[in-house]
């Protein structure tokens, strides 16, 4: 079976991308991320694929940055799916690699020292069959790995409170708080710390089942870490206690996104938007109808953002919509009561 070889962009980020625990899976890209194409990989480039083929099982995956003139291992896949198509178990992660978390090793930073001669040109991977010379160099670094791994895997992670975050609400909440500001703005680092948000949002529960604040953080952390049934438990809790909560609207429809339900999902980020009038949930709303395979009605939602720098942001262009799909009307979608 032939090696997928992938170059990784941005090293700094392993730990919430390619080597991040999502339940139980990870998920990687063979195209940049700063690409919106669905299409990432051609599977003929296998021996084993051909032009029919949507994907391949059990294929190592190796991946490798650019160091010293060359390309150092960082981590692999041992067994890996690999599909043609992007795969989008929720609506900030995508990946056309995945992989069960057990068979995923990261490499710590003193141990990325075998550099590896690759012929990416523009792509972003390179397939290495078993009659290249730099096979079995790649198949060595994927069993002879002495040292630990640094990826962090969710079951494996202990999260100890300290008293007064454990005995009291505000100061919970206030973690909570901390924790979910990080997480928002993109500055969080790793697996500990949304599981952290997960224990501390229990916990903020536990100490004020009056409030759905404690619920809510709870969900958030369930969403981020693929936990979604658990997540939906919480968040109705939540919605019981404050049902006009926007946030907490939009919240349920990012996990009903990761249970494959994009429809269902659409119609709460709407009525979050009803609620609150926030051009974020018009946003959600697009994506999750896109995910449905419904244009008609994501351009409806996204050409009510009043705020066009959103959808700049995210890389979405009207006129180019339109282009794509010229039967789409100047109608907006019908409205969904509260």
């Amino acid at each position: 079976m032939a090696i997928l070889v992938v170059r990784i962009e941005d090293v700094s980020t392993l730990l919430m991308n390619e080597f991040f625990d999502y339940n139980g899976r990870c998920y990687a890209l063979t195209r940049s991320r700063k690409e919106n194409t669905d299409v990432c990989i051609n599977l003929e480039d296998f021996y084993e694929g051909t032009v029919q083929s949507e994907s391949l099982e059990d294929i190592p995956v190796v991946f490798v940055k650019a160091q010293d003139g060359g390309w150092a291992v960082i981590g692999y896949y041992k067994r890996a799916e690999v599909r043609k198509k992007i795969m989008r178990p929720s609506l900030f992660l995508e990946g056309n690699i995945r992989a069960d978390v057990r068979e995923a090793w990261l490499f710590s930073e003193d141990e990325r020292k075998q550099i590896f001669a690759a012929h990416f040109g523009e792509r972003y991977y390179e397939v290495v069959e078993d009659d290249d010379a730099r096979y079995q160099p790649l198949m060595a670094c994927m069993t002879d790995n002495p040292g630990q791994n640094s990826l962090l895997r969710y079951d494996c992670v202990d999260i100890f409170l300290q008293s007064t975050i454990r005995n009291q609400y505000e100061a919970c909440l206030a973690e909570c708080e901390r924790l979910a500001s990080a997480l928002m703005c993109e500055t969080c680092t790793d697996l500990r710390e949304i599981k952290r948000l997960e224990v501390c949002g229990r916990q903020a529960a536990v100490l004020n089942g009056r409030e759905a604040d404690g619920y809510y953080y709870e969900a958030m952390a369930d969403e981020q870490l693929g936990r979604v049934r658990q997540g939906m438990k919480a968040i109705e809790k939540a919605l019981r206690i404050e049902p006009e909560g926007a946030d907490l609207m939009a919240l349920k429809g990012q996990l009903l996104v990761g249970m494959g339900k994009a429809d269902a999902a659409a119609q709460w980020f709407h009525k979050a938007w009803y609620e609150s009038g926030d051009d974020d949930y018009l946003m959600l709303e697009g994506r999750a109808w896109l995910l449905d395979e419904k244009p008609d009605d994501a351009l409806d939602c996204f050409k009510k953002i009043s705020d066009k720098g959103l959808l700049d942001a995210a890389g979405i262009n009207l006129k180019d919509m339109e282009q794509r799909w010229p039967g789409l009307t100047e109608e907006t979608s019908t409205s969904f009561s509260k």
